[in-house]
C-alpha cells in the first residue's frame, strides 16, 4: 500500500445504521484513510477525491479505519505523517504534522462506534525501520506518548487518543518490531481503553518484512493483503499461488490465542495491480474461507477509503454481505448465496 498527496474535497456519505467493532466476530470490516488512491489516477476529478474521515464513520460500513501512514520513524527526532494533503500544517521548526481537524474527526468516529487506528510504513516510496529491541522501545514511547495515552508537546490529532497501531512495514530493518510492540503492551496493561494491534502483510508466506513479528509478537488482527501478489484471491483454487493455510497456522500460533486473520482485498479496480474480483465471486470465495477457517476469520480489509466514494454500490454490498454471512463467537458458519448486486 503507497502512500499518495493529492487534496481532497469534503462531502457527506449516506448514513444508516451503525455498528460497532467486536474483536470476537468474524464480519469485521477495516479500511485504510488518508491515502487518496482513487485520486491519484483521476487527477482531473477533484471533487471525487477522498473525503475527510468523519465521512466514512457515519454508517455501518466500516468498523476499524487505519490512519495512512506515519512514513518516517525519525527515531532521533518526530516522526513523519504523509495524510495526502487532508493536513499539511506542521508544527513550527518541525516536520511533524499539526492536524486538529482530523483530530476532531477521530473523536466523531469514536463516538459512532469506530475503532480510528494509526498505520505506520506504506510501499516504497518512504524508508523506515527498527533496526534493534532499542530502537524498538524507543520508538513505541513516542508513538504511546504522541498518539495514544500519553502526553507530549507535539501531539498530531490534539488530544484525540487513536484505538492502536498497524504495522503496513514493507522495506527497512524489521529486528525491532518484536519489542516495539512488547514496550506499547506495557502501556496497554494499565490503560483505560483496549487497544488494537494490527499488520498487514502482503500474502507470499512468509512476509519478507513482517514475519518474524507475526510469529513473535502480540498481534490482534493481521490483515493478509490478497492482492498485487500472484498468491491474490483470484488464484484460491492454485495451490501453488494461494496458500491461505499457512496464514491460519500462524495465527493460530500466535502469543495472542484470540488472533484475527482477514482478507485484505482492492476496493475498486484501480485500487490494486491485481486481486479486484466481482462481487458474486469474492462472496463465492469468502464464503470458501469462512467455513475451511471459521476460527481465525476476522473479516475483511479494504484498500482504501476513496474507492467507498468512487465504488460505493460494490463497497457497501460487500461489507452488507460480510456482515450478514460471517457470524459471531462459535459455530457452524453459515452463508446466504452470493449477490448479484
Amino acid at each position: 500500500m503507497r502512500p499518495y498527496s493529492f487534496v481532497v474535497a469534503a462531502a457527506g456519505l449516506l448514513a444508516t445504521s451503525l455498528a460497532a467493532y467486536d474483536s470476537s466476530c468474524s464480519n469485521n470490516v477495516v479500511t485504510y484513510w488518508g491515502q487518496n488512491s482513487w485520486g491519484g489516477g483521476h487527477l482531473d476529478q477533484p471533487d471525487n477525491w477522498e473525503k475527510p474521515l468523519a465521512a466514512y464513520c457515519q454508517d455501518s460500513t466500516f468498523d476499524i479505519i487505519n490512519i495512512s501512514f506515519l512514513t518516517n520513524f525519525n527515531l532521533t527526532g518526530l516522526p513523519v505523517l504523509n495524510h495526502a494533503f487532508h493536513c499539511e500544517t506542521v508544527y513550527n521548526g518541525t516536520n511533524t504534522l499539526h492536524c486538529p481537524d482530523i483530530g476532531a474527526d477521530i473523536k466523531t468516529c469514536q463516538v459512532n462506534g469506530k475503532k480510528i487506528v494509526l498505520s505506520l510504513g506504506g510501499g516504497n516510496i518512504y524508508t523506515y525501520g527498527l533496526g534493534s529491541s532499542a530502537d524498538g522501545q524507543r520508538f513505541a514511547d513516542t508513538i504511546w506518548n504522541m498518539f495514544l495515552g500519553g502526553t507530549h508537546k507535539y501531539r498530531p490529532y490534539d488530544d484525540a487518543v487513536l484505538d492502536g497501531v498497524d504495522l503496513d512495514i514493507e522495506s527497512g530493518e524489521h529486528t525491532g518490531y518484536v519489542a516495539f510492540i512488547n514496550q506499547l503492551r506495557t502501556y496497554f496493561q494499565g490503560a483505560s481503553k483496549q487497544y488494537i494491534i494490527s499488520a498487514a502483510p502482503q500474502c507470499v508466506f512468509p512476509d519478507a518484512n513482517l514475519g518474524s513479528t507475526l510469529s513473535g509478537a502480540w498481534i490482534d488482527n493481521d490483515y493478509v493483503q490478497f492482492y498485487n501478489n500472484p498468491c491474490n484471491l483470484a488464484n484460491i483454487d492454485n495451490k501453488w499461488n494461494f496458500d491461505y493455510a499457512s496464514w491460519d497456522k500462524l495465527t493460530k500460533s500466535n502469543p495472542n490465542p484470540s488472533s484475527k486473520m482477514y482478507v485484505g482485498l482492492p476496493a475498486g479496480s484501480g485500487a490494486a495491480g491485481n486481486g479486484y474480483l466481482d462481487l458474486p465471486t469474492v462472496q463465492a470465495d469468502l464464503a470458501k474461507l469462512y467455513s475451511s477457517y471459521p476460527s481465525t476469520f476476522g473479516g475483511i480489509m479494504l484498500w482504501d477509503a476513496s474507492w467507498y466514494s468512487n465504488n460505493q454500490q460494490y463497497v457497501q454490498s460487500l461489507s452488507s454481505w460480510v456482515k450478514s454471512n460471517m457470524k459471531c463467537g462459535s459455530g457452524t458458519p453459515t452463508t446466504t448465496s452470493p449477490s448479484t448486486t
